[in-house]
């Protein structure tokens, strides 16, 4: 299963529970807003690849790279504190490491 069939099947259940929740809905209109463009280099500035490395995978400009890469790290942290204020433990150490990840060489 890759990363993007996955999120499409998370954001399915994520309709549902909102349709369930009498949150007016249209499924495939919330699945196809979901745009895997970035996901693959993402997940390779992740996994440590350079900057140089991902760059090549995006097919955008290199400021459009770093900032989608700052705006995910931003959102990680506005999370990781939410998670924080529930007392969910687990989960502020999940995006704490994702923070992690993402932070690190020129981009920051």
């Amino acid at each position: 299963l890759n990363p993007f069939t996955k999120l499409q099947e998370v954001a399915k259940t994520v309709a549902q529970v909102q349709a369930s929740c009498g949150l007016e809905v249209d499924e495939d209109a919330f699945l196809e807003k979901l745009n895997p463009g970035m996901m693959e280099a993402v997940f390779a500035w992740c996994k440590g690849a350079k900057f140089i490395e991902v760059q090549k995978l995006t097919g955008a400009f290199e400021g459009t790279t770093i900032r989608t890469l700052r705006r995910l790290e931003e959102l990680l942290r506005q999370i990781t504190n939410a998670a924080k204020a529930f007392g969910d433990k687990e989960l502020e150490a999940k995006f704490e490491e994702g923070s992690k990840m993402i932070k690190r060489d020129i981009v920051f």
